[in-house]
C-alpha cells in the first residue's frame, strides 16, 4: 500500500507542477515551436498515468475497511451521482477547447482572452469542479470501503484542497482586484446556506 500511496502523492505533486506558469513559460522559450502542444501533452500525461496507477490499485488486495451497511452504500451513490451532476454543470462554465488543449492548438499556443465567470455554479462556490470531485471522492470509499479507495481518496482530496489554492493565486494574478472581491463573496468550495451574489 505503501507503493499506491507514493504514487498517487507523486502523481499529483507532478500534476501541479506540470500546471505551474514558469514550467510553462520555460518550456515555451525553450521550445517555443512546441508550446501549442503543452496543454494536450500535460492532459495526455495525466490520464496514461492515472490510467496506470488506476491499473496497479484495481490489482491490489481489497478488504473491506468495515462491515457494509445499506446506508452507506445509499450515500455512497447519492454521493458519487451528486458529484457527477455537480461537475457535468460546472464543466459548462468552461471552454472545453481550451481546457483540453485544442483552443492553445488553433492560436499556436496563445492563452485565451478570458472574463471572469460568476453564474451557474460558480455564484455558489469558486471551485464547482473540485466541489463535485470531493463528493465524488466520498461517493467511492462509501460504496466499496477498501484501502486502495481510501488512499485514492485521500490523496485526491489533498490535491484538490492544495490545487484549489495554488489556482487561487493564478486567477489573482489575471483578474486582479474583480477575483478578489469575488473572494469575499463567494465561498472556495462549500456553498453558504445564504447566497450573496458576487
Amino acid at each position: 500500500m505503501l507503493v499506491l500511496l507514493l504514487g498517487w502523492l507523486g502523481y499529483y505533486a507532478l500534476h501541479s507542477v506540470l500546471a505551474t506558469n514558469w514550467l510553462k513559460t520555460a518550456v515555451a522559450a525553450r521550445w517555443p515551436g512546441w508550446s501549442a502542444y503543452y496543454r494536450l501533452g500535460y492532459n495526455g500525461v495525466a490520464v496514461v498515468l492515472f490510467g496506470l496507477l488506476m491499473a496497479y490499485q484495481q490489482q491490489l488486495p481489497a478488504r473491506p475497511l468495515w462491515r457494509g451497511h445499506p446506508g452507506f452504500t445509499v450515500t455512497g451513490w447519492a454521493l458519487l451521482l451528486g458529484g457527477a451532476v455537480v461537475g457535468l454543470l460546472a464543466l459548462r462554465s468552461y471552454n472545453l477547447a481550451e481546457f483540453g488543449g485544442l483552443g492553445y492548438l488553433r492560436r499556436g499556443g496563445m492563452p485565451a482572452s478570458t472574463t471572469l465567470s460568476t453564474h451557474g455554479l460558480n455564484a455558489w462556490v469558486r471551485h464547482p469542479l473540485y466541489s463535485g470531485l470531493l463528493l465524488v471522492l466520498g461517493g467511492y470509499v462509501l460504496v466499496a470501503p477498501t484501502l486502495p479507495r481510501l488512499i485514492f481518496a485521500l490523496c485526491s482530496a489533498l490535491y484538490v484542497l492544495v490545487g484549489a489554492r495554488l489556482e487561487e493565486h493564478k486567477l489573482l494574478a489575471h483578474f486582479g482586484t474583480a477575483y478578489a472581491r469575488y473572494q469575499t463573496q463567494v465561498p472556495m468550495l462549500l456553498p453558504r446556506l445564504a447566497r450573496r451574489r458576487p
